[in-house]
């Protein structure tokens, strides 16, 4: 068998190759071994084995740091996976949540559209309700409110119907009330307005019936002049004729102690009271 013998530089360039080749550790190792067996060929002493010895602990030692941190590097990618999928399942509900969110604004203002649509009847309703329970004067402001709030509602006319009922209903009520309260009251305003020359006829004239002379100059006051013997009192300007509008002397007749009639200026129509 022939053997082919190699220049120094071709076996240096083979050593290359086959370290290149194969594993850190493995060529850590050989490269220790070499060491280990160049120092044995040169030295053949013991020192030689301790070297390979110490090598060998510090390469166990290297490729359990390399492991462990194999296994650092692993559970920190385990970690970042983990957190990413985090975030990406909080970006995705958070997505869902502003959709719900959405929706449910959508959803809001359809139902104020369509309360809004049906706000006229209700408020109506309400009206109608309180003038059924007999609350005229509440249900009197609640179909004058409705007018002003929903003036193109489909329901104004009905509402308008009821206002004018009512208007005369609660007026009537209004003065009852007050007749009960303060009877006098009419009374006062009456004699009022014959003070201020404002007065009809069909207001104070119920005042004076079956009243005697002095009764009446105690209740409007003294004369302005009299006539027919003091039979007659009149009261210059402090009445108001209907048919002309114009102010007029009451005259204020006397049967005896007794009135029993009046007139609105000296030729006027008598009144009897």
């Amino acid at each position: 068998m022939r053997f082919a013998l190699l220049s120094p530089q071709r076996t240096r360039h083979s050593q290359r190759v086959i370290y290149s080749r194969m594993p850190g550790t493995l060529v850590v190792a050989a490269v220790l071994f070499g060491v280990a067996s160049t120092g044995c060929r040169r030295g053949g002493n013991a020192n030689s084995g301790a070297e390979f010895a110490r090598l060998t602990a510090e390469l166990q030692s290297t490729h359990q740091k390399l492991a462990e941190t194999e296994k650092t590097a692993a559970a920190q990618k385990q970690e970042i996976d983990a957190m990413r999928l985090q975030a990406e399942t909080a970006k995705k509900q958070e997505s869902d949540k502003n959709v719900l969110l959405i929706q449910k604004d959508n959803q809001i203002q359809a139902l104020q559209a369509q309360a809004n649509e049906n706000r006229d009847a209700l408020v109506f309703a309400n009206a109608s309700l309180n003038q059924q329970k007999g609350y005229s004067s509440i249900a009197l402001d609640r179909y004058r409110q409705f007018v002003t709030d929903y003036p193109k509602s489909p329901l104004v006319a009905d509402a308008n119907r009821a206002i004018t009922e009512l208007s005369v209903s609660v007026d009537r009520d209004a003065r009852a009330r007050a007749a009960f309260i303060d009877p006098k009251r009419r009374d006062r305003e009456a004699l009022q307005r014959f003070q201020d020359g404002i007065s009809s006829v069909e207001e104070i004239g119920p005042l004076l019936r079956q009243k005697t002379g002095a009764e009446v100059i105690k209740l409007l006051g003294p004369p302005s002049r009299t006539y027919r013997n003091g039979t007659e009192l009149g009261y210059v300007d402090r009445i108001i004729d209907s048919t002309t509008g114009n102010k007029e002397t009451l005259v204020i007749v006397l049967d005896g102690e007794r009135v029993i009639s009046v007139r609105v200026g000296y030729r006027g129509r008598e009144i009897k009271l």
